[in-house]
């Protein structure tokens, strides 16, 4: 190292993902921080977690100190049903010590003593003190709690000992004692009406940098998994700008001539429309024209598994099987259940960054929509998805249901629909004749010329095609449509159409 070159702090990882992309790389080395959450929020699987991962991949020596009347046999026995358990690390590796008679007997004192002993003679690089509450209720004053801990930080600093402290805070906010460590966050379960939601929220991280906000978690057979928020992780800043004539094309017959050619490559499109209007199957031509030129492309669904929407684009003459083995066309489907949003931010953003993908459809804004407890944040995040695919020259679909398939009234699913699509599509059925027919026109389609004709969107067994525009019909973006030959108002028996 240079003279005058700022000192990098030695990071340890955390072994719990999503965390470390949070605190930028990890815990500091020799640092102490506190984990608070009230029973039940997961603060023992998530101290577990990062202890195995400290001894298994660090190849560090843990010392894992309980305050709680709770017996290690029970504690080791409801980790053993995780993934991240590993019983030949103990006692090791891994040592478990309960200090409960140890402070019940001569409090603070005994304890601080106890915790010097037992880390040197273990040589503890990462230690974890289960239960400051107990602590807590014993000091004879707020004072004597922030002396213990100042005395910890200087034991444990001096030997190089990362320390984490978990605590339920007694539900009392912010104490004394949590200002003096290096690191505070907080595990929360919140409920929004029926569904219960856990949060991770990193309070202060002194000496780095780290994402701000709430972020999403899950405790599953493999401990946590925690999902940084997309705002935070997307890319920011202008995007480069695609050459004038990069165009992506649908590969259907008068759909490109109305884009002409297609959209601007890394752009984003709407594909706006009620029920049955034919946006999957469009998203899907899309997707397959991009396999067709060697592009790797994704189809991210909610609504139809892989299986169901091959058998679906076969019903029109559009055979994925062989684009999909050869790897060209991606496939993932997640039932629209009590998805996380952030978890499926997690996902779009990997499918966008490591698997060099060109086009992305996400069939549908929806269950987006569903899947944000905060409906707020919608909008921000779909916004910074954008960003993200035109940073990277990915270009995007996303289809988004229309509330009315009939009737005046045509809404947009968000405001300051701006930031988040360059182009929009419009498709819809009306009825002219006693029959139902399709259209499609563009609503929007940013610095670049287009036609906008209402013209027939015709679906067979043979594809999807894009026919002439209905000249002797008008108010057909109102769902009802009338005639524009006929003097008197009447229901029209069909539309004229020019080639």
């Amino acid at each position: 190292m240079t003279e005058g070159t700022p000192r990098v702090a030695e990071r340890i990882s955390t072994g719990i993902p999503g965390l470390d992309t949070v605190l930028h790389g990890g815990f500091r080395k020799a640092r102490t921080y506190m984990l608070m959450g009230l029973p039940g929020s997961g603060k023992t699987i998530f101290a577990n977690q990062v202890c195995f991962h400290h001894a298994k991949r660090h190849g560090g020596r843990v010392l894992y100190l309980t305050l709680l009347a709770e017996s290690h046999t029970e504690l080791v026995g409801n980790l053993s049903s995780l993934s991240y358990f590993d019983p030949t690390l103990l006692p090791n590796a891994i040592t478990y010590l309960s200090a409960f008679t140890v402070l019940e007997q001569g409090g603070l004192d005994a304890l601080a003593e106890l915790i010097r002993k037992e880390t040197k003679n273990h040589q503890a690089t990462l230690l974890v003190l289960d239960g400051l509450v107990a602590a807590e209720e014993v000091a004879p004053s707020q004072q004597a709690i922030k002396k213990f801990i100042h005395g910890l930080q200087v034991v444990t600093g001096l030997m190089g000992c990362t320390t984490l402290i978990l605590t339920t805070g007694r539900g009392q906010g912010l104490r004394a004692e949590h200002t003096m460590v290096d690191g505070l966050m907080l595990l929360r379960q919140r409920m929004f009406g029926a569904r219960a939601v856990r949060e991770l929220f990193v309070r202060k991280f002194r000496g780095s940098p780290y994402l701000l906000g709430k972020h999403s978690f899950d405790i599953t057979q493999d401990g946590i998994i925690i999902y940084p928020r997309l705002e935070t992780l997307a890319e920011s800043g202008p995007p480069p700008g695609p050459p004038q004539d990069a165009r992506c094309a649908f590969g259907i017959p008068g759909m490109d001539a109305m884009l002409t050619g297609g959209v601007a490559q890394g752009s984003t499109t709407i594909l706006l429309g009620p029920s049955g209007s034919g946006k999957t199957l469009l998203g899907l031509n899309f997707l397959a024209e991009g396999a067709r030129r060697g592009e790797r492309v994704h189809y991210f669904a909610f609504y139809d598994s892989p299986e169901r929407m091959v058998v679906q684009a076969a019903g029109i003459g559009l055979d994925l099987k062989p684009l999909i083995d050869r790897g060209d066309f991606e496939v993932s489907f997640r039932p629209p259940t009590e998805n996380l949003l952030d978890k499926l931010g997690v996902q779009l953003l990997d499918i966008i960054r490591t698997r060099g993908v060109r086009r992305l459809f996400l069939d549908g804004y929806d269950a987006l929509r569903r899947a944000a407890v905060r409906q707020s944040r919608v909008s921000r995040f779909l916004a910074a998805l954008v960003n993200e695919c035109r940073m990277r020259g990915v270009t995007l679909l996303y289809s988004v249901e229309s509330v009315t398939a009939f009737g005046p009234e045509v809404a947009f699913p968000m405001k300051g629909i701006s930031m988040v699509a360059e182009n929009i599509l419009f498709l819809r059925q009306v009825e002219l004749d006693s029959r139902l027919r399709r259209f499609v026109t563009v609503l929007k389609l940013r610095n670049s010329p287009h036609d906008n004709a209402l013209r027939e969107l015709c679906i067979s067994p043979k594809g999807m095609e894009v026919m002439g525009a209905f000249t002797d019909v008008e108010a057909m973006m109102t769902g009802v449509p009338r005639s524009t030959t006929w003097s008197e108002p009447r229901h029209p028996g069909g539309g004229r159409q020019e080639p």
